[in-house]
């Protein structure tokens, strides 16, 4: 006999199931300002290189990504407790990995030797060539932690766009720093012209991942929907044409 309380577990059931898949089909993520990577506007739009590589990896597979700005020690303290999804643009670390899961990247931090367009680089090949230069970097950045690591004598600055001045109007040969977040500051500047970028031959990089909170229930699931989704984009050519929007060829 179909009894009253069959019926309510019935609706309930289904309303739940309604619920699970409607809720299958977007995702709210967080993150900084970051540019070029997440740049968020005086409005609070926002967009940038791993904006819309996420947002088009998820769309791939059929998942609505909705992407809002936060501080990051709150992201990350809601991540750590399972209360959010997650964030774009994390670099993978020990400490991190405790609680954190990382997608297949999304972009990457090349390190690169800035420069005025004038400065000679005919001797600036390897990271250990940085010695000969009076160096800055970004204090307590992962940049200026390898120079550290690597006894190489520098100073600090506290942002990329005193980084860039310091070359451009002051007595410092290089700025040490990330690439592409350096290109588009110094475009905002109106410096672009004044500088030149160094790739070293053991300079390396950085990846950066989308980073989803181990404790949010489903985020495996939803980790590996957005890395087949990435592939996908990959493959069509979408995810270089995001590339290109962002970075200048005259300046490789």
């Amino acid at each position: 006999m179909f009894s009253f309380h069959t019926a309510a577990t019935s609706i309930l059931l289904t309303a739940l199931s309604c619920f699970a898949a409607a809720d299958g089909h977007q995702v709210q993520l967080y993150t900084v300002n970051f540019p070029p990577y997440t740049i968020i506007d005086p409005q609070n739009n926002i967009r940038g290189i791993d904006v819309e590589v996420v947002t088009a990896a998820f769309a791939a597979v059929g998942i609505q990504a909705t992407i809002s700005a936060a501080p990051w020690k709150r992201i990350i303290k809601n991540m750590q407790h399972g209360k959010i999804v997650g964030s774009l643009s994390c670099a993978r670390n020990p400490l991190r990995e405790a609680f954190m899961l990382f997608s297949a990247p999304t972009s990457e931090n090349t390190r690169v030797a800035i420069t005025t367009k004038e400065f000679d680089a005919s001797k600036l090949v390897s990271l250990a060539d940085l010695h000969h230069y009076q160096v800055i970097a970004i204090g307590e950045w992962g940049v200026e932690q390898q120079l550290s690591a690597n006894s190489i004598t520098h100073s600090t600055t506290p942002d990329i766009a005193s980084g860039i001045r310091s070359v451009v109007y002051r007595n410092v040969d290089i700025f040490y720093n990330v690439k592409l977040p350096t290109i588009y500051q110094a475009r905002n500047l109106g410096l672009l012209d004044k500088i030149k970028i160094h790739h070293f031959q053991d300079g390396g990089s950085t990846p950066l991942h989308l980073c989803l909170s181990k404790d949010y229930p489903g985020n495996q699931a939803l980790l590996d929907q957005f890395n087949s989704g990435l592939s996908l984009i990959k493959r069509s050519g979408e995810f270089a044409a995001i590339y290109k929007k962002y970075e200048r060829s005259d300046l490789q």
